[in-house]
């Protein structure tokens, strides 16, 4: 017979059944831990194949065709474009690399920070240079250089000032972005506790800026950054904070291909000579270190053109639904207020969107004044309330006396009031009445006579105008009565 076929003899048949009883008993043993020397059966990691470099491109070669191609990732700490023009930190550092090798420089975008090893392979792009612990090569040989600078991890989130140590992340969920160095931190958090730690991965095009709003938003309550820039994501959106360092140092680092070790040796020394000349340290300060210019740097440009006036739209027409007022009103006075800034905080101390007093959000109901949702509401309501203390004004004259009123308090106001009726003008009218004698409250004479002192009344008389321009704009005609006012006019009329 075939040897498919044939017949086994006796002891070929107790060899062949003693080799199935062992690696019976040896899957057994592997898999449940029945062998008595404790062992547990865990797969075996994939083998990750290591990319090596598809093309040989070092200085003589970039020199050659005089450019360097760098891969940036849009940020607005790293790589940005303002008003038409190109600025960031590792930009400004990349620029004069390669002014110091005599090339023109060429930035890539490219799909995400992982991705820019990729396309450093394949010879896309010749530097990748990214302000943060960057992106966790995986599955590719790179050479990096030596470290711009050193930051440890931390977590970011509304209550993160709690987590003092890596104990007290226990039971906690973090947010990372997938194949960066911070989800490898995050991986090695988990194991040191035992299990005890949720990861959540985000998409590996997500930025550092929308990983720091969804925290101050609560969409997540904790995210993993280095310690540099977490604490200046902190000061830029007040509802964050920032844990005690949890970790040894990160570098923030480039990478260059392995076979380039001319161009490593010179950008070595660049930045050696960009540390040593104090450059690092300005633009530092200038990126780093200055919350208010990003801040700035970070309210949306306003365009009023087409259907779309604002990211609160849907949150301006439901506050609109329930406080009789036209949804356009509430967002041409959040755009004044904060540029629509969820996150901005006055000197004063007035929060969000419709830059509420923290009182004034939580009497009109905002828990979180923070929460763009609470904030508009409570600042409706606010509106509103205001509105309808001026009864004794005609219906179509409300919304400059109820936004002055926003803006300087009520008081004032009825100080403002006051005073053009002793001038002999209308003190129910805005345009020939009020308007007129607002800019009276700041002369010290004046206001000495009045009741509640001294305001700044030019501040406010621009205020309402602009308030009223954006809204005449977002309407594309004059200011109309809004629709609870109209039906007050028409019953005073019909009375």
């Amino acid at each position: 017979m075939n040897a498919i076929g044939r017949t086994m003899t006796s002891p070929e048949r107790i060899r062949r059944l003693g080799r199935l009883a062992l690696l019976a008993a040896l899957a057994a043993g592997l898999g449940f831990g029945l062998l008595g020397f404790g062992l547990t059966w865990t797969p075996a990691p994939e083998p990750v194949p290591v990319v090596r470099p598809l093309v040989s491109r070092d200085l003589p070669e970039i020199r050659r065709d005089g450019v360097l191609r760098v891969a940036l990732w849009p940020d607005s700490v790293d790589y940005a474009r303002r008003r038409g023009r190109d600025e960031g930190f590792s930009l400004e550092l990349v620029r004069v690399a390669a002014r110091r090798l005599g090339v023109g420089l060429e930035v890539v975008v490219p799909a995400n920070p992982a991705r820019a090893l990729r396309d450093l392979d394949a010879g896309r792009v010749d530097l990748v240079a990214i302000a943060a612990p960057g992106p966790r090569p995986v599955a590719t040989e790179v050479a990096w250089l030596r470290p711009v600078e050193l930051s440890p991890p931390v977590v970011l989130g509304r209550d993160a000032a709690r987590i003092v140590s890596l104990e007290t992340l226990a039971g906690r969920e973090v947010a990372v972005v997938r194949h960066t160095a911070l989800e490898a931190v995050a991986e090695r958090w988990r194991e040191e506790l035992g299990g005890r730690l949720a990861i959540r991965r985000l998409p590996p095009d997500t930025s550092i800026d929308d990983l720091a709003r969804a925290a101050a938003l609560g969409r997540v309550s904790l995210v993993v950054l280095d310690e540099r820039r977490a604490r200046l994501e902190a000061a830029v959106l007040p509802p964050l904070g920032v844990s005690a360092p949890l970790g040894e140092p990160l570098p923030w680092r480039w990478a260059v291909r392995p076979n380039a070790p001319r161009l490593a040796e010179v950008l070595d020394g660049i930045l050696a000579d960009a540390r040593g000349s104090g450059l690092v340290a300005r633009l530092e300060a200038r990126y780093l270190d200055d919350p208010a210019r990003l801040r700035r740097r970070r309210r949306p440009v306003f365009r009023a053109r087409g259907p779309r006036l604002s990211p609160w739209d849907g949150i301006f027409r439901e506050a609109a639904a329930g406080s009789g007022f036209d949804w356009r009103l509430l967002a041409a006075l959040a755009f004044a207020e904060s540029g629509y800034d969820p996150f901005e905080v006055s000197s004063r101390g007035a929060v969000g969107l419709l830059q509420l007093m923290p009182a004034t959000a939580r009497a009109f109901g905002a828990e979180d004044p923070f929460d763009p949702a609470q904030n508009v509401l409570a600042g409706a309501r606010h509106l509103r309330w205001l509105t309808n203390l001026f009864r004794d004004v005609p219906p179509s004259e409300r919304i400059p006396f109820a936004l002055a009123a926003y803006n300087m308090g009520l008081a004032h106001v009825e100080d403002a009031r006051e005073l053009a009726r002793r001038r002999g003008l209308d003190p129910n009218r805005w345009e020939g009445g009020v308007a007129e004698v607002l800019p009276l409250l700041e002369d010290p004479a004046i206001a000495a006579t009045l009741p509640h002192g001294r305001a700044r009344g030019r501040v406010t008389l621009r205020y309402v105008q602009h308030v009223l321009a954006l809204y005449r704009r977002f309407r594309g005609g004059a200011v109309p009565v809004p629709p609870a006012d109209q039906a007050a006019t028409r019953a005073s009329t019909e009375g």
